[in-house]
């Protein structure tokens, strides 16, 4: 889109210039009098301010930044589409306005802006962006799934150690969370509130989450927040972002390699938990440890899409490409790495097409 006049988006001054729209993304466009937008390609539709604009939000930037008292950890929840990630570079942009460095943590593992599929990303910002995704990722906690259902405590802790990380460099630290909120997803948010205890938890969209946290939490603060109408993706937005955030790592093909790892000599990890001495079967099975209760089918190695360790830090990410009995053979562009962070996820391709695929 090209700017002519004065405009805002998400607080960050775009007058007289270009803005590009993420696939899948809706940002708010707030203009001066006499102020044109020229849009060029892809699909565009127009809400009104009130629904989707920034004044919706604008009590909750004041409370977090009222009188100086400014709110340290932020957490973000509610269900999908509810405008967390829009939110958290609203008060990201306000935070680098009044001199602030703030931190954002993405913990979002299917739909992250700062990190991969499978993964949580964290950055310290020092520039307003309109699009989280245009913020490189500096942290990185590999949770190995796209689905929190089944790996809550797994996401919980790989948070917990993020913000131990991100929090030693920035002011203020906004975390954005995933849109599970139904069933026992609002437990799940409960209990990382626990573990993150934040100064503020804003809630978006439903009003019963918010009784929930409002009933629960008296030591901090809970707002509640609307949410900007008309805003909902289609599967086919969140299946076309995902799959672009995965191609996104790897992209420039002439910086990666093959890489290939002795089993004996390379730690796994799954679920959080880290196994040692895997080895490959007769029977064609990637066994993870001594008791055999922990395997993967070489079928499912190919193409999987794996997080890159080196003393418990996740340095990068590949692609499996195929297993022999004593070796495993990755594309990355990481050079150095003695830990594997297996997934449920991965990449291949299928004539020209890429396809996303879960696997079992």
């Amino acid at each position: 889109m090209t700017i002519a006049g004065v405009a805002e988006v998400l607080g960050k001054d775009v007058s007289n210039n270009q803005v590009s729209v993420g696939v899948g993304k809706i940002l708010p466009f707030e203009i001066g009098s006499g102020c044109k937008i020229d849009i060029k390609g892809g699909k565009s539709r127009l809400v009104s301010s009130y629904d989707a604009g920034t004044a919706i939000w604008h009590e909750i930037i004041r409370r977090i930044f009222l009188e100086n008292v400014t709110l340290r950890r932020i957490l973000i929840v509610g269900d999908s589409d509810t405008g967390k990630s829009t939110l958290a570079t609203y008060i990201t942009n306000e935070a680098l306005k009044k001199g602030y460095r703030p931190g954002i943590i993405d913990a979002d593992i299917g739909q992250g802006d700062l990190a991969p599929p499978n993964a949580i990303g964290a950055a310290v910002v020092s520039e307003q962006v309109t699009d989280l995704r245009d913020i490189r990722g500096q942290f990185f906690e590999f949770v190995g799934n796209t689905n929190p259902v089944g790996f809550e405590d797994v996401v919980i802790k790989a948070v917990k150690r993020i913000l131990g990380k991100v929090r030693r460099s920035c002011d203020i630290c906004i975390t954005n969370t995933d849109g599970y909120t139904v069933k026992k997803g609002v437990d799940y948010k409960v209990r990382m509130a626990f573990e993150l205890r934040p100064d503020l938890i804003v809630c978006l969209g439903k009003v019963s989450l918010f009784n929930s946290f409002k009933a629960i939490f008296a030591s901090c603060s809970v707002l509640a927040g609307r949410s900007p109408s008309n805003t909902t993706k289609s599967r086919i937005d969140r299946s076309e972002r995902r799959l672009s955030q995965f191609q996104s790592y790897f992209k420039e093909q002439s910086r990666t390699k093959v890489i290939a790892k002795e089993l004996r000599r390379t730690k796994f990890v799954f679920r959080g938990q880290t196994f040692s001495g895997a080895r490959i079967d007769r029977c064609g099975y990637l066994r993870l440890d001594k008791r055999k209760t922990k395997v993967v089918r070489l079928s499912e190695l190919e193409g999987m899409f794996v997080g890159l360790g080196f003393n418990r830090n996740i340095v990068g990410f590949g692609l499996t490409l195929n297993a022999r009995r004593h070796q495993l053979s990755i594309r990355s562009s990481v050079r150095y790495f003695n830990e594997i962070h297996l997934s449920t996820c991965g990449i291949r391709k299928k004539g020209k097409a890429v396809e996303f695929r879960i696997i079992d």
